[in-house]
């Protein structure tokens, strides 16, 4: 019996700027999401920030046996300066109780199709996940225990594989060096063995001696899933697993692997045998903690709760706690995300609602990053993968939300300036946002900082005649996100910034892009290509680290009313008819 069949799954607009990797990306264009050129090359070097990558484009290549070249990578950012160099303690969680009803339904079922086995079916379940009793090595006979008998069968091929290194761990100097590069083709019928071996090397393609990258260029899925378990002290091969799976297989079909090699080697005599079940299970608790909103099915829950209660029955009641402790948090994020979005708050009318120019440009920028911080916090690190490689925008609604705010700031803040008819108010204005931009960029929130930034420098606002000292601050913002060098200058300061901070995305999502169109998703076939999971693992290094810290501000509901949602009164057409009726084309700019 297998303990949760997995069902087949099947693996809009926006703006912010526009993204065109053949031309030029200017801040008067709005991010309007387009397809992407065929022939791809560099962006433009003497314009502003890129935006986020085209939507639903699908790259298409010939099946071939040669893998084909890399042909694009974005330049490695600067690593940053804040990185500590050892990982992150694990926070203590307190242990929970899960109710005593939940999941009832489905435990007696399981007990009822356990004992309406009979002896013959239960020896032929080779691949179950049913946990053994406890007591199993001792009294349990041969003829009653499908894992013991099939621990038993020594003269199958995979039991020969893995009793080839039956007294010998697995280390990665057993890696054997004259092989590294290189990877036995596996027959279509042996391929559910490797996650009944030990040693799986045989599996993956290593580096060479005189290679850069990981040392990990690729192996099957199963052989990648078992070397993560076993590469305990390769914290940075493990993370990079963790966080990128999801681009090469589903966590409800990961889980499902895990829970099978976890039953194979629990009921093992064999010391080795042992330290492989409590290696599996560490990466599967893993796995777990990194569930996010959109993994959460109800499939995946209920196979958690049936390795969970295979825990119990089989006495590893202290894995078992572990297991549910996590379980319930993903079962309490699993309830928010279901529930209905809240009803918008009623528009509230102030009589005496501030002007921009009446609050301080410092709180002004301190609610700012307030708001940017918290939808920040929500954007999941495997929705910025799928979206580089799918661009659905139904698999990142945190992402969504986060660039639907950029460009409603954007927007808000052109408008407020175009719907002035006096002159010098309007210079005000955009004296006063240069001030709040100035204040984002100390409280490192380039999000914002950017934002701004393409409200000034769009198209119909920078034709219109400024004062000399507003366009030289204007050209003095812009060279931090100057697109010469591969934006060598915002990728420096941002690689020496220090938490907390919001960075702009929309350049991660055209390295990431980057990085998935110029390479394969496979080195040959069933061969996961590793080394792009590794490139996409660190140029995402940045975001993670900025999510670990929050700001500290206090709201204030005073500036957050004034914001009203950053909605804006004048649609991109509007904005060009009034500032073509301020400054006809040909013509000096009308004195107010």
């Amino acid at each position: 019996m297998e303990l949760c069949q997995g069902p087949n799954r099947p693996l809009g607009r926006h703006t912010m700027h526009m993204h065109d990797f053949t031309g030029n990306i200017s801040h008067s264009q709005t991010m309007n999401i387009v397809p992407l050129p065929k022939d791809l090359s560099p962006a433009a070097q003497d314009e502003t920030p890129p935006a986020l990558p085209p939507k639903n484009y699908k790259q298409h290549r010939k099946s071939s046996a040669t893998p084909p070249t890399i042909i694009t990578t974005p330049p490695p950012s600067p690593k940053p300066t804040h990185l500590s160099a050892g990982a992150d303690a694990e926070n203590g969680r307190p242990a929970r109780v899960i109710s005593a009803t939940q999941g009832s339904e489905m435990m007696s079922t399981v007990c009822e199709e356990l004992g309406d086995l009979t002896e013959e079916e239960q020896a032929s379940l080779r691949h179950s996940h049913q946990l053994p009793d406890e007591n199993c090595n001792n009294h349990v006979t041969q003829q009653h225990s499908p894992l013991r008998r099939a621990d038993t069968h020594e003269g199958t091929s995979s039991s020969r594989a893995a009793s080839a290194g039956e007294d010998q761990l697995l280390e990665r100097s057993s890696y054997g060096e004259d092989k590294c590069g290189e990877l036995q083709t596996v027959p279509q019928d042996e391929m559910p063995k490797m996650l009944e071996e030990i040693d799986v090397s045989k599996y993956l393609v290593l580096k060479r001696k005189d290679e850069d990258g990981p040392e990990v260029k690729g192996g099957y899925v199963d052989a990648l899933i078992v070397h993560a378990s076993r590469v305990q002290n390769d914290n940075a091969f493990i993370d990079a697993f963790i966080t990128t799976f999801r681009t090469f297989i589903q966590p409800i079909d990961v889980i499902e692997k895990l829970t099978h090699r976890y039953t194979i080697f629990f009921c093992c005599q064999n010391d080795q045998k042992q330290r492989v079940a409590r290696e599996t299970f560490s990466l599967l608790m893993r796995v777990v903690d990194g569930l996010t909103s959109m993994d959460l099915t109800d499939q995946l829950l209920s196979l958690i709760v049936e390795f969970n209660y295979q825990l119990v029955c089989a006495g590893q009641l202290y894995l078992a706690k572990t297991l549910r402790s996590i379980f319930v948090e993903k079962v309490t994020l699993f309830r928010e995300y279901r529930l209905p979005p809240p009803k918008a708050d009623m528009h509230i009318t102030v009589t005496n609602q501030p002007s921009l120019l009446d609050l301080k440009s410092v709180e002004i920028a301190e609610q700012m990053t307030l708001l940017d911080a918290d939808l920040f916090q929500k954007i999941e690190i495997p929705e910025v993968l799928l979206f580089a490689k799918e661009q659905s925008e139904e698999k990142s609604p945190n992402l969504n939300k986060f660039t639907e705010h950029f460009n409603n700031m954007s927007f808000w803040a052109r408008s407020k300036i175009l719907t002035l008819s006096d002159a010098k108010e309007r210079e005000k204005h955009v004296v006063k946002f240069i001030k709040i931009m100035k204040h984002l960029r100390k409280m490192n929130n380039y999000n914002s900082y950017l934002a701004l930034l393409s409200a000034l420098d769009s198209a119909p606002i920078r034709r219109l005649e400024w004062h000399k000292t507003i366009t030289q601050d204007i050209k003095e913002y812009c060279l931090l996100i100057d697109s010469s060098s591969s934006f060598r200058a915002y990728r420096t300061t941002l690689a020496a910034t220090s938490p907390p901070c919001i960075p702009y995305i929309g350049l991660v999502l055209q390295d990431l892009t980057f990085v998935h169109v110029g390479n394969p998703d496979y080195l040959k076939e069933g061969v996961i290509n590793f080394s792009k999971r590794w490139q996409q693992y660190h140029l995402i290094e940045n975001m993670k680290r900025f999510k670990k810290c929050e700001y500290n501000f206090r709201r204030n509901e005073r500036i957050i009313r004034f914001f009203d949602n950053f909605e804006y009164e004048l649609g991109e057409e509007e904005m060009w008819q009034i500032s073509e009726s301020i400054k006809p084309r040909g013509r000096r700019p009308v004195q107010a």
